[in-house]
């Protein structure tokens, strides 16, 4: 079966387009942060916490990146929207689920703190 090919219009591919540039935006500014705050753990002998914040910071703003690389295929290529569509809300799907996870691993963690110190 052949699908038809879908070319979004110059609305939609600029909803698309302002969708990336706040994907970019938003992951450059956790990136920096999560450079940041991990320059300052180094120059202030940081703690355990300091490195994993760092750390998740650096990944959701990376991802966030990625997804927005992903969103931007569609409005700079012809005839392969609806494919890079698919493949750009399945990059998304994976960013959430990694922020879930950490979310996840984090309230674990918390959980496990304060089972520890009512003991």
């Amino acid at each position: 079966m052949v699908r038809q090919r879908y070319e979004f219009d110059t609305e939609q591919n600029a909803i698309i387009a302002g969708l990336a540039l706040r994907l970019t935006i938003i992951g450059a500014v956790c990136f920096l942060i999560g450079v940041g705050v991990l320059l300052m753990m180094f120059a202030r002998t940081g703690n355990l916490l300091a490195m994993l914040i760092a750390g998740l910071a650096i990944a959701f703003g990376s991802l966030a990146i990625y997804a927005a690389q992903a969103f931007r295929k569609i409005t700079t290529t012809q005839t392969r929207d609806m494919d890079h569509l698919v493949e750009a809300l399945r990059t998304l799907n994976r960013v959430y689920n990694v922020q879930i996870a950490a979310i996840l691993a984090g309230a674990i963690g918390v959980g496990y703190f304060v089972w520890n110190i009512w003991k």
